[in-house]
């Protein structure tokens, strides 16, 4: 490794936590309580003759828990018997990513959280679950429905932008169709069948091959960041206060069900929301009652808590809570609600099998972070002139800051000039692999450290060794190759080599071929400026990592070449 005269001192965790600790005597009688009430349930039914007493876990989404924490607690009034076991159901708010994967994971009966009973919002989380032999083993094959509720957008009645109506397309989420630019806020379709619909619905929109994948990416790029990780709490941005009314108001993607509980419990001072309900048609979710244990007396005690919740009153009390029959008709309750359309919108049930896995498969790949080495090109090929006017280095570093503004905090960057000049190994490793979002002893972030080296990138002379030092960078990449992360090398060069490097273009190839792990994969995003550069050369080191290759003459080209460059990772490691 050369010391290289632009290289970057390694961030340290410069973070501070502050902890604040209840005091000593108030934990201590929280822990009591629990601990009694824990106690007394269980001494009260064995007090009324049971042999044993049992718990019936019941999980199920936040929207959904006061109705079954009311029905549960009239089940456990009865004191129910099965076999002389009583059992006492217990009703949790935990997210159905997490009881998915108690349920499919092997054994689900030794997990802390596998319930008896789920009620997540939709029967997609169940199909997901079902795709193991675990889940499907134990898992009801047609739960019924306890009640539904369309997936709508959302904002403030009269908000500036959206279409006039009830209705809008799916591509008014598009960055390129809001106007004035708004946020748009979703669940990570990891934790939420919401989130899967709009992933769905994009895709299906936007179709398939390289321009599709590069605009989901700007898609997902765009709204990755202001992403929930469960339900949406929409008082949190339709809050009335002085900041919020400053700010263009976010179009959020939620439950119509949701947006029925906000206008009723708002405060005064914040806005009366209004749905929007998708023209190409949307995603019901279903509220399946799903029993997940194969033990009769718990199957017993969970179909007579089904008989209690499916009653009339509490179906009454689901429909004052804004959700709708199971067949998605409408109810008394939604009508004459502000902001809402009480006849059945238009819905489809394609939200299933491959297409519900393509759409979170889309965004996990999108959105997961990457672990990427940047190499410049600072050799003497670089002193060309472009079509209109700039130099190829002027290029370079309009890329490389283009670059930096795309990638988030998450994201382990390094940089490597490159030019002989710069030492016997041809290269100046400017700055080691760290996260952009880490800060040094001070204040300075990666990212603002990187963009400072970017901007001194210059011309060194001489040639490039391009072929050693992308063989180099290829290996120091894939033997530091991190598992959760999107591995790649990322050149920006003139694309000329002249016999410089040691190993020739077609053993760069071999050797890349020859290494290339499609279980761990390392690759190539080439970014070449000018008509010096060898197109096809480029494309066949790319195509030996399943990476790609770009040659421009326009540098205001730059950033669709990056987003299509990081839609690649979408086909990675089987690209054509």
């Amino acid at each position: 490794m050369s010391t290289g005269r632009h290289r970057l001192a390694s961030p340290t965790a410069a973070t501070t936590r502050r902890v604040v600790r209840s005091p000593l005597g108030i934990t201590a009688i929280v822990v009591a309580l629990v601990a009694v009430a824990a106690i007394l349930v269980p001494v009260g039914l064995n007090a009324l003759g049971c042999s044993e007493t049992r718990y019936m876990r019941v999980s199920t989404t936040q929207s959904m828990a006061p109705v079954l924490r009311e029905a549960a607690s009239e089940f456990n009034s009865t004191s129910p018997s099965y076999g002389g076991e009583c059992v006492y159901a217990q009703v949790d708010e935990i997210a159905p990513h997490r009881i998915m994967s108690a349920i499919s994971g092997g054994r689900p009966g030794d997990s802390t959280i596998a319930p008896h009973v789920w009620v997540p919002e939709s029967s997609a989380w169940v199909e997901l679950a079902r795709v193991s032999a675990e889940g499907a083993h134990g898992i009801e094959t047609d739960p019924p429905s306890l009640a539904s509720s369309p997936v709508v957008m959302t904002a403030p009645e009269d908000t500036q932008g959206l279409p006039g109506g009830s209705e809008a397309p799916w591509t008014t989420l598009l960055p390129d169709e809001r106007d004035p630019e708004r946020q748009v806020v979703m669940v990570d379709p990891n934790r939420g069948a919401d989130g899967m619909a709009v992933m769905y619905a994009v895709r299906d929109h936007l179709g398939t091959g390289d321009a599709a994948d590069t605009d989901m990416t700007d898609f997902v790029r765009d709204v990755q960041q202001d992403s929930a990780f469960g339900e949406i709490d929409l008082s949190t941005f339709y809050s009335g206060s002085d900041a919020a009314q400053e700010r263009v108001d976010p179009l959020v993607v939620v439950p119509e069900q949701a947006v029925v509980d906000h206008n009723t419990t708002r405060p005064d001072d914040a806005p009366g929301l209004e749905a929007f309900y998708p023209e190409e048609g949307t995603v019901g979710l279903d509220y399946p009652y799903v029993t997940t244990t194969e033990e009769p007396h718990m199957r017993s005690a969970a179909a007579d808590l089904y008989e209690v919740v499916a009653a009339e009153a509490y179906r009454t009390r689901m429909q004052d809570l804004g959700f709708r029959e199971p067949d998605g008709s409408s109810s008394d309750a939604l009508e004459g609600q502000s902001g809402i359309v009480a006849d059945e919108p238009e819905v489809h049930g394609d939200l299933t099998g491959d297409a519900l896995v393509d759409a979170v498969n889309d965004w996990n790949r999108l959105s997961m972070p990457s672990r990427a080495l940047v190499l410049a090109d600072t050799s003497v090929h670089m002193q060309g002139g472009l079509d209109g006017g700039s130099s190829r280095i002027e290029a370079a570093r309009e890329a490389a800051r283009t670059g930096l503004q795309l990638f988030p905090d998450e994201t382990d960057m390094g940089l490597w000039m490159l030019s002989e000049e710069l030492g016997a190994d041809g290269r100046d490793e400017a700055a080691d692999l760290h996260q952009l979002g880490a800060t040094d002893d001070g204040d300075v972030t990666r990212r603002q450290e990187l963009a400072e080296v970017a901007d001194g990138i210059a011309v060194e002379g001489g040639e490039s060794r391009l072929y050693d030092n992308m063989l180099e960078a290829f290996n120091e990449i894939q033997d530091n190759y991190h598992e959760d992360k999107i591995n790649s090398v990322i050149m920006l060069t003139a694309g000329v080599d002249d016999g410089s490097s040691d190993i020739s273009h077609q053993e760069l190839v071999e050797a890349l071929q020859d290494r290339f792990d499609p279980e761990r994969p390392v690759s190539f995003f080439i970014i070449a400026f000018g008509d010096g550069a060898d197109e096809a050369e480029l494309q066949a080191i790319a195509s030996a990592t399943s990476g790609s290759s770009f040659v421009t003459d326009d540098p205001d080209e730059i950033g669709d070449i990056f987003l299509s460059s990081i839609s690649r990772r979408l086909c990675v490691p089987d690209c054509d």
